[in-house]
This record gives C-alpha cells, structure tokens and sequence, in this order.
C-alpha cells in the first residue's frame, strides 16, 4: 500500500532500480502514489519480460522467471559487470552443473540443405545430448533461431542477448548480458 509507494519513491529518487511487480495490483501497479518512472520499461529488461511482470494472463511461473532475469539484469547494469562476471551470473541462472552448448552460425542460410539440416541436428542433438546439457544462442535470426525454435520443447534453449534486446523467437529463455552486441560476443 502506502508504505510500499514510500519506499520505491525513496528508492527511485535514489537511482536504485525498482522491478515493480505490477501484476500483482495495489501500490506495484502504480497506485499510492508509485513512482511513474519506476513503471517504465528500463533498459535492463525486454518488452516481453515487462509485459510479463504486468500480465494477469501469464502463468505464475513466466512471471516469476520474467522477474528473476530482469532482476538479474538490474544487478548486471548496476555493477557494470565485466565479461567474466556477466558469464558467471549466466552460468549460475543456467545451472552450475550445466554442459553449456553455444550455438553459432549465419543469419542467412548458403546451403540448399542448410536449413533442414540444422533443423534435424536440433531436433536429434535434444534427446542424445543429456538433462544436464543446456544450449545457447545469440538470439540472431537464421540458424540460431531456426535451431532454438527446433529443439524439443524449447526448455533448455537460452538466447543471450545484450542488456534490453529480446530474440522474439517464441522459443528459450531470453537472458541478458552486454550493453551492446560486442560486449555479449565477449561474454
């Protein structure tokens, strides 16, 4: 209520970060005086993880993973983190247990083949590669896309993206690191 407004205005005037959860109605949904500026988008977060924090039709989980991931981005964008600090916060998100498989190629297909050959390897490197294996793109359209959108349910897809960018492949978890595409490559 009131209190909650206080406080994020406090905060907010500050420059702390605040991820509101506005799905939840009362002061996160901007009443009491919640500071407007704190309701805004920042660039931390993609459009589809803010619409998720607001949305009373998402499930309760895509909520809560939409929030733990802008959360992290806060962090991230706070500290200004380094490559090597950004992939160990990725890497705890992932599992620490995780064999992290980076998925790389064009974003336009050269072969005639190409492009129903990385659909068949998504498709059969899911079920062979083991629970613990995880695989990341760079959210890039062509292979990375056709491949995220082709293995299995998509569970154990991450699309690393720089800080704010969503893949809109529909498929995977969005992350992000880098303020910029050069700084997520070094990631």
């Amino acid at each position: 209520g009131p209190g909650v407004s206080q406080e994020a205005r406090a905060a907010h005037a500050r420059g702390a970060s605040v991820v509101p959860l506005m799905r939840t109605g009362g002061a996160s949904s901007g009443l009491f005086e919640f500071p407007q500026g704190a309701l805004q988008k920042p660039p931390f977060s993609t459009e589809e993880q803010w619409s998720l924090l607001a949305s009373n039709t998402a499930s309760v989980d895509e909520s809560a993973a939409a929030l733990a991931v802008v959360v992290g981005g806060a962090v991230a964008y706070s500290r200004k983190e380094t490559a090597e600090q950004a992939a160990d916060r990725l890497r705890s998100e992932m599992g620490r247990d995780a064999c992290i498989i980076c998925i790389l190629g064009g974003t336009k297909f050269q072969g005639a083949d190409s492009e129903a050959l990385v659909k068949a390897i998504a498709e059969k490197i899911e079920s062979v590669a083991g629970s613990k294996a995880v695989f990341v793109t760079g959210g890039m359209p062509g292979v990375q896309e056709t491949f995220a959108k082709n293995c299995g349910d998509g569970s154990r897809v991450w699309n690393l993206l720089p800080l704010g960018q969503s893949s809109g492949f529909g498929r995977g978890t969005d992350i992000n690191a880098g303020a910029d595409l050069e700084e997520r490559k070094a990631i």
